[in-house]
């Protein structure tokens, strides 16, 4: 039985007017902790506080139009939970900036994605158009400048015709210019779409739906709590991505958690039959309206095999996120199997990654 993988990617672009925009802070976007006497560089506790201001225009245009009367609603959010005025927000009715009152930020929550989300009128067609856009605030601990993970493949990200036995992946936390390998732990995680609930073998909470944690197994999987993950050619069927997240807890008393993540991808091109995925309505939707046919085509040397669909074709959908869509099948199912696989506009919101496994005796 030879096994392999392949994925295609099918965005949808909104057209009518095109609208853009952006959100602008009146101080820095990360703030410096110091844990020994708890204070915060800027801190937004005190006048000036911290304000948020968004910008929106029409593409083509230089205007700024989000005071303008075709305006028909701003709502901010923190993360996905809408903000209301109060102890730690006000809103500006006219300009709809949003003041930050207090040091929302803590060392067990380092960040905050805010989104501020608007409803424009298109005053030629009378259509209500949504625009979002967001900005992320960091807290930086104990550190030189911003944190960051970077996962590399120090040797390449390709397995062909037996030539290594393994391939790594290398994580690094850099704060500032600097890599911190202080109180640092890794853990990794592979693409699994078998990894659909919280009971599925390997499901991590921080890696989510889709993602299989791994665990060292000499010959297969090594380093998996290490910076430096070692991985060999049986763990990857034509395609992989790997995950790092990587826990700083810099304090003596290790009372909060920084978490951190990247990704790498592999191929192995060494394996007995490759797969290659064909659009018939090639990888743009628009307004939600589109429609392709997506065609597994299997090759073993150079020739397609399989050009009947005898084999066994598993069709799995990521969501824009990079989160498994379980149920898509159908109740309890998370597949849709064939050959070929139609895909419509309501099966693409933004963004959608659609992974096809192909088994063939």
């Amino acid at each position: 039985m030879s096994k392999a993988q392949g994925q295609f990617t099918i965005i949808d672009y909104n057209d009518a007017i095109t609208l853009t925009g952006y959100i602008g802070s009146s101080k820095a976007k990360s703030q410096m902790y110091n844990p020994d006497n708890a204070s915060y560089n800027p801190s937004w506790a005190a006048s000036p506080y911290q304000v948020l201001t968004p910008s929106l225009f029409v593409a083509g245009s230089g205007t700024d139009v989000i005071q303008s009367s075709a305006v028909q609603s701003v709502t901010w959010y923190d993360g996905s939970t809408a903000i209301t005025a109060g102890t730690n927000y006000a809103i500006n009715a006219t300009t709809h900036a949003l003041t930050i009152k207090k040091n929302v930020l803590t060392p067990s929550t380092p960040a905050k994605d805010y989104r501020c989300v608007i409803v424009y009128r298109d005053p030629t067609t009378n259509l209500d158009l949504t625009y979002s856009m967001g900005v992320t605030m960091n807290l930086v601990v104990n550190g030189g400048g911003i944190v960051d993970l970077v996962v590399t493949t120090p040797n390449g990200n390709v397995f062909k015709n037996g030539a290594v036995d393994y391939l790594t992946a290398h994580a690094e936390l850099w704060r500032g210019s600097t890599v911190d390998t202080s109180n640092v732990s890794y853990k990794w995680a592979i693409t699994d779409p078998s990894v659909t609930s919280t009971s599925s073998t390997g499901y991590d909470a921080d890696f989510g739906i889709g993602w299989r944690k791994l665990s060292n197994s000499t010959g297969h999987v090594e380093g998996a709590t290490t910076a430096t993950l070692k991985l060999y050619a049986d763990q990857v069927d034509s395609y992989a991505t790997v995950k790092c997240i990587a826990t700083d807890t810099d304090s003596a008393s290790n009372t909060y958690n920084q978490k951190f993540q990247d990704t790498a991808s592999f191929v192995d091109q060494s394996d007995p039959i490759q797969v290659l995925i064909q659009s018939s309505g090639g990888d743009i939707f628009k307004n939600g309206e589109g429609s392709s046919t997506l065609t597994a085509r299997v090759y073993r040397g150079g020739e397609e095999i399989d050009t009947s669909g005898a084999g066994n074709y598993k069709w799995y959908k990521y969501d824009k996120t990079g989160t498994l869509v379980t149920d898509w099948g159908g109740s309890g199912v998370d597949y849709k199997t064939g050959k070929t696989l139609a895909v419509g506009g309501s099966d693409v919101d933004v963004k959608a990654t659609f992974l096809v496994e192909v088994e063939i005796s």
